[in-house]
């Protein structure tokens, strides 16, 4: 079977796009990236996207231009928009910070075009990369299921299709990538894991990689087994120490990953045991215990967070609220005639509909926009607004971040 046939079986099967979505597709250059570009035009026909191609350049080359260039080029060819942004000069040279002024641009890209999706060009190899850098620096279930074909806003078309598939792909349409010689530079860890750790694997077992991104499968849904079971416990059992102790003990760990996000394995393990009671604001804001969805394709997450209130943006795809002033349970759903809403800034209600059209959203989206209530009133649209009633304040004291998880 060809690839883009295959990607196209698994885009169903995982619902990592959905047809009409507005869709950014980073695009390096490499061979990952520029064969999820040409797969994903092969499907437009059958899957029918609205893709944006965008390309981030870290400034760590003298020629890195060549490939913004060569993106830009391949885009114009192909009949697609095409954005593309450089790396701030005094951005060190880490693969954290790369990866995260990466993501900002992505996410920015993203909310510009009023996209729903960024898909990225993981592949298999990648996954069996992630998984076993995440078992070697001692993570837990969570970071052992590595990467998700659908995260959130992240999908990941190609993440079951191993490496050389991609280049067989490539070369079958006499596609030339651009090669980034820094995917070869032994100081960055996963060159390292690449070229040394991976070799001495395959020689092992030659099905290994198949292997490890099968049990990254497994431990994923486990992970997400594992929330569900925190997000169905009764009131209090967080902030009550009494009724903490007779939660089993990877539900302890959970409950307190999602408390306190930052907390390394030793801050876990000391919360654990520790009797001062919990951070409440998880139960109080009902992210737990009052967190529900009428969309079965999506769920609500709410943790609490201290997030730079400076950073907010209306259409961010993460809302925050004042977890004082939030009313739980929360429900997600979609909008219904008549839904009205006071958006950031504005000092009365408005017309859900009048919203969402100054606000750009594509009319074929707005029936399936996920809308978020509290008992009292529409609270948040991702990548729209957030309710100016239950905003965050300088005031605030118990800040609370949500984000929509689809699947």
């Amino acid at each position: 079977m060809k690839l883009p046939q295959r990607v196209a079986i698994a885009i169903g099967l995982h619902r990592i796009l959905t047809a009409g979505e507005r869709v950014v597709v980073a695009v390096s250059g490499g061979p990952d990236s520029l064969a999820l570009l040409s797969v994903l035009r092969e499907l437009l026909p059958a899957l029918p996207l609205h893709l944006t191609v965008a390309h981030f350049d870290h400034g760590w080359r003298a020629d890195s231009e060549a490939d913004r260039d060569f993106v830009r080029d391949i885009a114009r060819q192909w009949g697609f928009d095409f954005l593309a942004g450089r790396a701030a000069r005094d951005t060190p040279h880490t693969e954290g910070a790369a990866r995260t002024a990466r993501y900002d641009f992505l996410r920015n890209s993203a909310a510009q075009t009023h996209s729903s999706a960024i898909a990225l060009g993981h592949t298999q190899d990648d996954q069996v990369e992630t998984l076993l850098l995440h078992l070697l620096r001692g993570s837990g279930s969570r970071g052992l299921a590595a990467m998700r074909r659908r995260d959130r806003d992240l999908a990941r078309p190609l993440l079951d299709v191993p490496r050389k598939d991609v280049e067989a792909y490539l070369t079958r349409l006499h596609l030339t990538p651009r090669r980034d010689p820094t995917n070869d530079d032994p100081r960055f860890t996963r060159n390292r894991l690449r070229q040394e750790l991976l070799p001495a694997i395959d020689a092992f077992d030659p099905s290994a990689r198949e292997l490890l991104a099968r049990t990254a499968d497994i431990l994923a849904e486990e992970d997400r087994y594992l929330d569900e079971q925190v997000a169905r416990l009764p009131p209090g059992s967080a902030t009550d120490r009494q009724a903490f102790r007779t939660l089993p003990p990877a539900l302890q760990r959970r409950v307190i990953r999602q408390l306190i996000p930052q907390a390394g394995f030793a801050g876990i393990e000391a919360a654990r045991r520790d009797d001062a009671p919990l951070p409440p604001s998880v139960d109080r804001d009902g992210s737990r215990d009052g967190t529900q969805s009428s969309a079965s394709t999506q769920r609500l997450t709410a943790s609490a967070c201290r997030c730079d209130r400076a950073s907010f943006k209306a259409r961010d795809q993460v809302g925050h609220l004042d977890g004082d002033l939030v009313q739980p349970p929360f429900t997600v759903g979609t909008r219904k005639p008549g839904d009205r809403m006071r958006p950031l800034g504005l000092p009365a209600p408005k017309r859900l509909q009048d919203i969402l059209v100054d606000a750009h959203v594509p009319r074929h989206l707005r029936d399936s926009l996920p809308i978020v209530s509290d008992r009292e009133e529409i609270v948040w649209i991702p990548g729209v607004t957030v309710s100016e009633r239950k905003r965050v304040r300088p005031q605030t004291t118990h800040q609370l971040h949500l984000e929509i998880v689809r699947g």
